[in-house]
């Protein structure tokens, strides 16, 4: 089960919210979707949205569908763009809600089947 729920090519959607270092518009969050290349490969977002904005950064929502080695930073590199901050908050159904980083529970039968 965990081996399926982490890996990067089958696994659920995983997601993010992004803390970057300028105020995005529609072309930017068009371009998370519809991907950039670095170092050979083509990465993009499944789904990306603007979460909130203060006077010189925002917060965005991104979600992966893979999930790969440090895609996200990655990705937004590619398009001239900081992250700030980094947070996965979800997996597949799941969300990570208060636990601590590195920190880990069980699952319940409910969230096993979910996934």
């Amino acid at each position: 089960m965990g081996r399926r729920v982490t890996d990067p090519g089958t696994g659920p959607p995983k997601t993010y919210h992004v803390q970057i270092d300028r105020l995005p518009d529609a072309a930017l969050l068009a371009a998370l979707e519809r991907g950039a290349p670095s170092n050979g490969e083509h990465l993009k977002a499944r789904s990306a949205r603007c979460l909130r904005t203060g006077d010189k950064n925002a917060w965005l929502e991104i979600v992966l569908d893979e999930g790969r080695n440090r895609q996200i930073r990655r990705l937004l590199e590619a398009l001239d763009v900081s992250v700030l901050r980094l947070v996965r908050v979800a997996i597949g159904s799941l969300t990570l809600g208060a636990l601590a980083k590195g920190r880990w529970r069980m699952l319940t039968q409910k969230e096993m089947d979910s996934l």
